[in-house]
């Protein structure tokens, strides 16, 4: 099988190859409808339409004072119901509540009530007695014409405006843009749900380590890793029982990815997929870390993934196979980018070099390498926010370089 296309030396997959076959999973999750702040961190099914004008009435600029014709004005106290239109506000416009020659307190942001013709900005006013003054009232008062200091309603968007395409992530602002244009549900691709299969009892799961057995530093970093990609974590499963136990809990696991991993459990692994039939995509990685990284599609059509115990060879794994799974379950475009290398990189001569690096530079354009550190190069993992892919024979400085982001 040497001679396959896209098969390095020894039949595994090169770096590309393998990252092509995991983008092979094109099934698509279903739409579900979910409130905005259920929403943060799908991805929007249909494009996000404003279902009211933003902002939905005249607003104040500045903090200051809402004002009716030419000054000076009358301050007058109200109740926020008389001068703030509210949910009322359609009802209102045609009342004059706010009347010439009188102003009225005003902050930032808040609605404007009918009979409002500008807003001064506070530091432009004196204030004597009951009077309101501006400042050097003939420049200000020439300078204040009708709507001067107010947002206009719909400046920002009008109803039915398309606001974001379907596809966008939606983020914590997305959820508030989503409230502020009206919506209590909006349609959504939910993150795909990955079932994590933690084997073997060769690693403690809390405390200090000791009896020569380390702690498992796998299970704590996969939920947020996988939550950086798009990807929504179950708590883990142990399996430390054999092959039958993995098999079962393999079968029970509702989700739409599985990844498994655990100490020298490559064999296991392989032992199952090959009793329950699967079909294996993937069987290790011309690249290093992550050599032994592994893609199977179930017989029910999940792709399983299986990764290595030490960090690095997880980050790396996801990266490369879960990451283009997740954009095409989601339908979202492939996130690798291309960044300029900050420092040339010696590479392998035939493998993919994966390593962590952060970007620099006045826009973030440069990414540089940072220095492996720490237990499994964690100390390096923990400043990165990507993960550049340094083709065999390595790459110059300023040259530029696939990177896999981390979030």
């Amino acid at each position: 099988m040497t001679d396959h296309p896209g098969l390095a030396e020894g039949g595994i997959c090169a770096w590309d190859e393998a990252r092509n076959r995991a983008a092979s999973f094109r099934r698509e999750l279903e739409p579900v409808v979910a409130t905005p702040e259920e929403s943060v961190g799908s991805v929007l099914a249909d494009p996000l339409l404003a279902l009211a004008d933003i902002p939905a009435y005249d607003t104040s600029l500045s903090d200051g004072w809402a004002i009716a014709g030419p000054g000076p004005w009358r301050i007058r106290s109200a109740s926020r119901r008389d001068l703030f239109a509210g949910l009322d506000y359609h009802e209102s416009t045609t009342h004059q509540l706010l009347r010439d020659g009188q102003a009225t307190p005003v902050t930032s942001g808040e609605a404007l009530g009918s009979g409002v013709t500008g807003v001064i900005a506070e530091n432009r006013c004196l204030v004597e007695g009951d009077l309101l003054k501006a400042r050097d009232q003939d420049s200000v008062r020439a300078r204040i014409e009708p709507g001067t200091g107010v947002r206009p309603r719909g400046s920002d968007a009008a109803y039915g405006s398309e606001l974001l395409p379907a596809g966008d992530r939606v983020t914590p602002a997305v959820a508030a843009l989503a409230a502020t244009a009206g919506h209590d549900h909006i349609s959504i691709i939910p993150m795909p749900i990955v079932g994590l299969i933690r084997i073997g009892n060769e690693v403690l799961q809390s405390g200090i380590p000791r009896s020569g057995m380390t702690r498992d530093a796998v299970s704590p970093a996969l939920p947020g890793w996988i939550a950086g990609i798009g990807g929504r974590c179950q708590p883990a499963r142990w399996v430390t029982e054999g092959d039958g136990q993995l098999i079962e809990v393999i079968d029970d696991i509702i989700s739409d990815v599985v990844i498994t991993a655990g100490p020298a459990s490559g064999g296991a692994v392989r032992r199952v997929l090959q009793g329950m039939k699967a079909d294996i995509l993937v069987d290790g990685v011309a690249c290093k870390p992550g050599g032994s990284m592994l893609l199977a599609q179930l017989q029910d059509g999940r792709p399983l993934i299986h990764c290595g115990e030490i960090p690095a060879d997880a980050v790396a794994a996801l990266l490369t196979l879960l990451a283009p799974i997740i954009a095409a379950l989601t339908g979202r475009p492939d996130p690798i980018r291309r960044s300029r290398m900050a420092d040339t990189v010696f590479g392998d001569r035939q493998r993919t070099t994966l390593v962590p690096v952060r970007h620099v530079g006045d826009r973030g354009q440069d990414a540089q390498i940072i220095s492996p550190g720490g237990p499994g190069g964690l100390f390096a993992l923990s400043r990165a926010d990507g993960i550049a892919v340094i083709p065999p024979g390595g790459i110059r400085r300023n040259e530029p370089a696939a990177v896999l982001p981390m979030s």
